[in-house]
Parts: C-alpha cells; sequence; structure tokens
C-alpha cells in the first residue's frame, strides 16, 4: 500500500511539473519578468486556464490574436465567438453571448432567436424566474417540475381572477371575503415565447444544460474577450470570415 500512494504521489508531482514547465516556458517565450512568470507557473500549475485562456492572451501579438481567435472559432463549429448552435435544428444563432462586467459571459440582450426555427435562447424555460405548471403545481408542491410547457413568471405580476390565479380550495376562501381578483404571477402561454416587456431575463444553467445548451467554459470566454477587445483585430468579425 505504502508503494502505491509513494507511486501516486510521484506521479502527481510529475503532472504538475509538466504543467509548471509549458507554463515558464511560454511566459518566458512571451517575454515577462522571472517574477511574473513565477507567478504565473503557481496560478497556470492549479488553474491552467487562468493563463492559456488569461494572461497568455493579453502577452500576445495583435496577429497572433487574430489567427487564434480563427482557429478556436473554427473549432467550436461557429462563425463567431458570440454566436450559438441551436440545439433544436443546429443553425447558427448570431449574437447569443456578450461579457458583462468582470469578463463574465452572459446571454446578450434579447431577442436571441434562432434564424430557422422557434428556438429562442432568452425564452421563459430558460429562465430562474419562471415557475413551470400551473397555478395548482406551483402553489401546491416543489415548483422544478419537468413540464415546462407553461406557467407563470414569478417576477411580474398582474391582476388576475381568483379561480386563475390560486388552488380551487383557495380560490373558494378568497371569493368568501370578497376577492374576485387578486395580483399573482403573470401567466407564461408558452414558455418558449417571453412577453414583449421582459426585461428581468436571469439564466438558469440547469435548465440551459438540460435543454443540450452549452454555457461558455474558459475557451469560449477568452473568445468573446478576444472579440471585445478594441486592438485584436482592426475589424475581428472579418478574421473570422464573415461581415457584421
Amino acid at each position: 500500500m505504502q508503494g502505491f500512494w509513494l507511486t501516486a504521489g510521484l506521479g502527481l508531482l510529475g503532472f504538475l511539473g509538466y504543467r509548471a514547465g509549458r507554463v515558464w516556458v511560454d511566459a518566458r517565450r512571451r517575454g515577462m519578468e522571472p517574477v511574473h512568470r513565477l507567478r504565473w507557473v503557481l496560478a497556470g500549475t492549479i488553474s491552467p486556464s487562468r493563463y492559456w485562456w488569461g494572461a497568455r492572451l493579453d502577452a500576445m501579438p495583435l496577429q497572433e490574436r487574430a489567427d487564434l481567435l480563427h482557429r478556436e472559432t473554427h473549432a467550436l463549429d461557429l462563425s463567431q465567438p458570440d454566436s450559438l448552435r441551436c440545439p433544436i435544428c443546429r443553425a447558427e444563432v448570431p449574437r447569443a453571448w456578450r461579457l458583462a462586467a468582470g469578463g463574465r459571459p452572459v446571454v446578450a440582450p434579447g431577442p436571441v432567436r434562432c434564424p430557422r426555427c422557434d428556438f429562442r435562447l432568452d425564452a421563459c424555460r430558460h429562465c430562474a424566474r419562471f415557475l413551470p405548471g400551473s397555478a395548482q403545481d406551483w402553489t401546491a408542491g416543489p415548483w422544478r417540475t419537468g413540464d415546462l410547457a407553461s406557467g407563470r413568471c414569478s417576477h411580474y405580476k398582474a391582476s388576475q381572477p381568483v379561480e386563475q390565479a390560486c388552488a380551487p380550495g383557495m380560490a373558494r376562501r378568497l371569493r368568501a371575503r370578497g376577492y374576485d381578483q387578486i395580483r399573482a404571477p403573470l401567466a407564461i402561454v408558452d414558455s418558449f415565447l417571453p412577453p414583449d416587456s421582459c426585461r428581468a431575463f436571469t439564466p438558469d444553467r440547469r435548465r440551459l444544460r438540460e435543454g443540450g445548451i452549452r454555457w461558455p467554459d474558459a475557451r469560449h470566454t477568452a473568445l468573446l474577450r478576444l472579440l471585445a477587445y478594441p486592438a485584436a483585430v482592426e475589424n475581428p468579425r472579418e478574421v473570422t470570415g464573415t461581415s457584421a
């Protein structure tokens, strides 16, 4: 047993040393000062994406950034890094992602819709504020049901007849007290189509994943950064082979 743990420990040290060596060599090639190299060796050994898709991009010359943007976007099977492959028809959904303050990827302001089918990235069924099912469903128990066809919005409210807004028992009690209507979560008839007035879409990553939509990882986020760099290329959309 001691021999096993010794072998495993040596293997782990060798693996971490390989990671550290790659970061050191690349950082030196890019002209980083020794103190900065050491810093990124430590960070890149534990979390490689922090160097390879972070600091490394900042140290790249202009043309290398442009080449990387083109090559990695092509590897994602996209014409633009801010696009999304539709999970229904596989068409390319343009301008689906953008970077928020701090460099975090977020869903771009809507509508974000597929040009070929009725898929919407910013649909209610992908929103964390969406309560699936009927009023009876979400007032009687856990609201995360499997039926996402219709439901209610926990953010927006509207005046509704008590029979539509509440379970039957509660509706009868409210009627008995003289309430014909109450303000309740807005009804969502078709969860594929958000209300036109919606400005509160908040993506639920679990629902996106279950719908076959992959949230941008470190590589994809780095490409969004490259696209947003003012000095990355004169026209980043020309580099990736399309026009704006």
